[in-house]
């Protein structure tokens, strides 16, 4: 089965089992939000400020299309892009006041500490539901929302099959173990209690939200009631010269289906469409 007939296979899948489980509004009401948390990497230490902003539209545009639309967006950063996709009432932009990372080597806690600001604003907000690290610059499937919320609810959805795209090969592949790899894997259910009041790391450790604080390769481990997702949803968009994976030196512009044990096909204009890029 090639890539487009898989992508059609789970457009049928998430219509037929979400018109099931979601046909009255009341119900639909019940189901959790989705807060989908993100943090930007400042202008400071970006090599191509253009590229990072251009990056977060497209990764909002692909979040604003879904055909569901109870799910808010809060990004925490220095500096704030311009982009029209910040002026849409379920995007929060929220501006942080402490120095950008001096290298790359901070820049994991710089992102980790920006997440931090986003679950205590949450907590504050009153914001009960899903809550899922999302890159600034992956793409969601239009239908993710809906195929989520259609589900029962679980102490943490675990993607485990997702895409990856290197747009200078132009090449697309699904990766099986996603989280083992990309960042924006998981939703994680959490009560308005399970954010942290402050970033402080005594009130981060207080709560379930410091399973957002570690690293993403085990979660698995971490969250033992999860529920695995077999279907691809995030694009882990790669080579396009602001990944900090390449930047830190864990992964190279080369990197291919091949070095993941996967079957790569030429990206095309038709993938775009699952994602509404």
């Amino acid at each position: 089965m090639n890539l487009k007939e898989r992508l059609n296979q789970v457009e049928k899948f998430v219509k037929g089992s979400c018109h099931e489980a979601i046909v009255n509004s009341e119900i639909d009401k019940q189901k959790p939000e989705i807060a989908f948390a993100i943090s930007l990497k400042s202008k400071e230490v970006s090599s191509d400020w253009k590229k990072v902003q251009n990056n977060l539209a497209l990764t909002l545009r692909s979040l604003l299309k879904n055909t569901d639309r109870n799910f808010r967006i809060i990004i925490a950063g220095h500096e704030k892009p311009n982009i029209e996709e910040l002026n849409d009432e379920r995007v929060t932009w929220l501006s942080v006041k402490f120095p950008p990372p001096s290298n790359s080597k901070k820049a994991t806690n710089d992102k980790l500490h920006k997440r931090k600001v986003i679950g205590a604003f949450l907590r504050k907000s009153g914001f009960s539901g899903y809550f899922m690290p999302l890159d600034a610059d992956d793409w969601i499937h239009f239908r993710f929302v809906e195929y989520i919320r259609s589900l029962p609810i679980s102490k943490a959805f675990i993607l485990n099959k997702g895409f990856m795209v290197n747009v200078s090969q132009n090449e697309v592949w699904i990766q099986d173990q996603f989280y083992k790899y990309c960042g924006s894997c998981a939703l994680f259910y959490f009560s308005n209690g399970d954010f942290p009041k402050t970033t402080k790391k005594s009130d981060i450790n207080k709560t379930a939200f410091k399973w957002v604080t570690k690293n993403h390769v085990k979660v698995p481990q971490y969250v033992k009631n999860h529920t695995m997702v077999d279907y691809p949803f995030v694009t882990y968009v790669l080579a396009h010269g602001e990944n900090l994976s390449v930047i830190q030196g864990k992964r190279d512009n080369r990197i291919s289906a091949e070095h993941h044990n996967g079957v790569g096909e030429k990206l095309e204009d038709w993938y775009y469409e699952y994602f509404k890029i």
